[in-house]
């Protein structure tokens, strides 16, 4: 159970480094626009350029913190630690999911109750 919950908590942190080569390095791009739902002119502005890349950086801390609890942070206090970095996760997500699109819900926040769920059983 517990390489499960490495896995997939390793999962999470890659796809939070992804959200933030999208949002911080390829804002603008055809695949930001499809992903976000929003027009590609809209993602040039340069203040929805400095937002971006702002939840860009959060995402990035996400991810280090996971990686962080996983392999730095001594054992005792690894499975809490990496448990609170996905519980941050899981509220963003949900709020995500009231306020901007439903999706963000399934694309980030399921995957990180799985790995909640696998660390808090391993």
């Amino acid at each position: 159970m517990q390489i499960a919950a490495t896995i997939m908590a390793c999962l999470v942190a890659l796809e939070h480094f992804f959200i933030l080569w999208l949002e911080m390095f390829n804002a603008d791009s055809e695949m930001a626009s499809q992903a976000f739902g929003v027009d590609r002119n809209l993602l040039g502005v340069p203040a929805v350029q400095t937002l971006l890349k702002n939840q860009g950086l959060y995402n990035g801390f996400l991810a280090v913190g996971i990686i962080f609890s996983l392999f730095v942070v001594p054992v005792a206090a690894s499975a809490g630690v990496t448990m609170f970095f996905l519980a941050c996760i899981i509220i963003a997500a949900i709020f995500g999911s009231v306020t901007a699109s439903k999706s963000i819900l399934v694309i980030q926040g399921l995957p990180a109750l799985i790995a909640f769920i696998l660390a808090y059983l391993a």
